[in-house]
């Protein structure tokens, strides 16, 4: 579970966007993608409960197939509030226009405080892999290309300790590397066998957590803390 720092501020961002703008008549609330429609919208209604009685303003959710799509929906005016925004598709926004978004809260682990996260290597719990050593002309996912923990530091780890880059699959150490689109394609894909291994971030537990009770998958590899 997570709560969002300085919510009243998010709220008050929401609803003014600047001091002198009339209360806007509908909110859109942008979810990134990387799980499927139903799941994005159940694990969000809740926010847009809390945003329609707080705020009296009608909420909408506009979920997406990909983080790009909340990137072009910020740009392009047509999203006005994320909650859970990736850093890396931040960055993506605020370079094209940085009058485009605002940073006005930041989610922490309710159990500690923790503001960081880590990404990790899965792997099928009954396969012979232990390390990332293993996965040599293997089939490895990233999630999305605009993800943090499913795509930037874990690249940025894999070139530092293989080589290359994903485009030459490392220097040839695997046999492919793909996105999947998003966190949840990362893991089903590993449990159905379309990846040898794949990544997700240290936070998706309510699936992650299940699939190694279930003894389905493990971890194989970890970053260190990304904040």
């Amino acid at each position: 579970m997570k709560k969002l720092l300085s919510i009243g501020i998010a709220v008050a961002s929401a609803m003014t966007f600047n001091a002198n703008a009339a209360a806007p008549s509908e909110i859109n609330l942008g979810i990134l993608g990387g799980q499927n429609a139903a799941d994005q919208i159940g694990d969000n209604q809740c926010v847009a409960d809390f945003l329609n009685a707080e705020l009296g303003v009608k909420t909408n959710i506009r979920n997406s197939s990909d983080y790009n799509a909340v990137i072009q929906g910020l740009l392009g005016e047509k999203i006005d509030l994320v909650i859970n925004m990736s850093p890396k598709s931040y960055a993506e926004v605020y370079l094209n226009d940085p009058n485009a978004v605002d940073l006005v809260g930041i989610t922490v682990d309710n159990t500690d405080n923790s503001r960081g996260y880590h990404s990790v290597i899965l792997v099928k719990e009954d396969s012979p892999y232990q390390s990332i050593e293993d996965l040599k002309g293997k089939v490895f996912s990233f999630a999305d290309p605009n993800s943090t923990s499913g795509f930037l530091i874990p690249n940025n780890q894999l070139e530092n300790a293989l080589g290359g880059n994903m485009d030459n699959q490392f220097d040839g150490f695997f046999k492919s590397v793909n996105f999947s689109g998003g966190h949840e394609q990362d893991i089903v894909g590993v449990l159905n066998g379309q990846f040898d291994a794949a990544v997700t971030w240290s936070r998706w537990w309510a699936m992650l957590i299940k699939a190694i009770a279930l003894g389905r998958c493990s971890v194989i590899w970890i970053t260190m803390l990304t904040s």
